[in-house]
C-alpha cells in the first residue's frame, strides 16, 4: 500500500524568543505561515506481521543539487524518526520504505525536516484508520522537533507557542489583516547552512536584548496573535535577525536587495539562512530572482504561493 503526502515549507512572520527552559529549549512566541514549496513523500507499507521486528528505510533525493548538505538516510532521519515512534506507540510491526523527494531547502529556517516528519505521522495514521487522535499524534511530533507539531496540526496559518506545540490556528475568514493570498513570496537561500541549535546558543550566549520577566507579559498583552496589529506586512519581525545578520553579512545585503527591488517585507526564517520576500507583484519578484541569482554564494531562489 502506497501513501502519498505533501510536505510543505513554513516561514515565520513573527519570531520572538523568550524564556529558555532547563531542558535547552526556549519558549517562543511565533506566527507560522505555510507556502506552496514543499517535498514528496510516498510511504511504501509493506508485510504487517503480529510479531516484533520492523524496518524502516529511507529514500531521499536532494533536488537542489547545489546544496553542500546530504540529508541522513538513516535513523537520525526525522522521517525515520517519526516512523519508529508512530509504530511503536501504536504496537505496529511492519516494512516501511519512505521516499522523499527533497526541493525544500536544507536547514535554512523553512521546515522541511519537521514537516517531512509530520507527513509520516499523518500518512501512517490515515493508512491504519486515524488510530491516534490529533493531540496524540502532536504529543508525538514535540519529541521530534519544535517545528513539528505545527504541521500536523491541519492550519495553514497558527500562533505557536512554548517551544512551539502550543498552537491556536488564525481563520483567514475571520482575521482577514492576515491574508496574504494576493501576494507571492520569493525565498532565497544563500550557500552555506546555519544549525538552529548553534543559533540558539549563540542566542544566550550573545544576543543583546535577552528575554526578561516583563518582556513576555508585555509582548502577549500587546497582541494574543499578530492580526491586533492590522497589518501584517509592517509588524513582520524575527528576534534572530539582528545576530544572523551580524554572522552573516551578505544576508543583509540580500535583505537590501530584495526591499529595493519592490518587496513588501523581507526576513530571516527560523533561524535562517533562508530568507523570505513578500511581493504584491509578481514581475518585480521574477526580475528580482534574476539579479539575485547573480550574486555570489546563492543556492536558491524561487517564488510560491500562501496556502489558505
Amino acid at each position: 500500500m502506497i501513501i502519498q503526502k505533501k510536505a510543505y515549507a513554513k516561514i515565520n512572520l513573527c519570531l520572538k524568543i523568550l524564556d529558555k527552559l532547563p531542558n535547552g529549549y526556549h519558549n517562543i512566541y511565533t506566527v507560522m505561515q505555510k507556502i506552496s514549496l514543499c517535498d514528496d513523500i510516498t510511504i511504501n507499507i509493506n508485510n504487517i506481521k503480529p510479531d516484533e521486528g520492523q524496518n524502516i528505510n529511507i529514500i531521499c533525493d536532494n533536488r537542489n543539487k547545489r546544496s553542500s548538505f546530504n540529508v541522513p538516510a538513516d535513523k537520525t532521519n526525522t522521517a525515520y524518526k517519526a516512523a519508529e515512534l508512530f509504530l511503536g506507540i501504536a504496537g505496529i510491526f511492519a516494512d516501511i520504505e519512505i521516499t522523499i523527494d527533497k526541493k525544500i531547502p536544507v536547514q535554512a529556517g523553512l521546515g522541511g525536516g519537521s514537516s517531512d516528519a509530520a507527513s509520516v505521522l499523518l500518512g501512517l495514521n490515515e493508512y491504519f484508520d486515524f488510530m491516534l487522535p490529533e493531540n496524540r499524534l502532536i504529543e508525538i511530533a514535540a519529541n521530534i522537533g519544535a517545528d513539528v507539531p505545527f504541521f500536523v496540526q491541519n492550519a495553514n496559518c497558527a500562533v505557536c507557542e512554548g517551544i512551539g506545540e502550543i498552537i491556536t490556528p488564525i481563520d483567514m475568514d475571520i482575521d482577514m489583516d492576515m491574508d496574504l493570498s494576493e501576494f507571492y513570496c520569493a525565498i532565497v537561500k544563500p550557500a552555506y547552512n546555519i544549525s538552529t541549535r548553534q543559533a540558539y546558543e549563540d542566542w544566550d550566549r550573545f544576543a543583546e536584548n535577552k528575554y526578561n520577566a516583563g518582556d513576555k507579559h508585555e509582548f502577549r498583552s500587546r497582541q494574543s496573535s499578530l492580526q491586533k496589529y492590522g497589518d501584517v506586512i509592517k509588524n513582520i519581525h524575527n528576534d534572530f535577525s539582528g545576530l544572523i545578520f551580524s554572522q552573516n553579512k551578505n544576508l543583509k545585503d540580500i535583505k537590501d536587495l530584495l526591499i529595493k527591488s519592490g518587496a513588501a517585507a523581507c526576513e530571516l526564517s527560523g533561524s535562517g539562512s533562508a530568507l523570505f520576500g513578500i511581493f504584491d507583484n509578481l514581475e518585480c519578484a521574477q526580475k528580482c530572482g534574476d539579479t539575485v541569482k547573480q550574486m555570489q554564494n546563492i543556492e536558491f531562489y524561487d517564488i510560491f504561493q500562501f496556502l489558505y
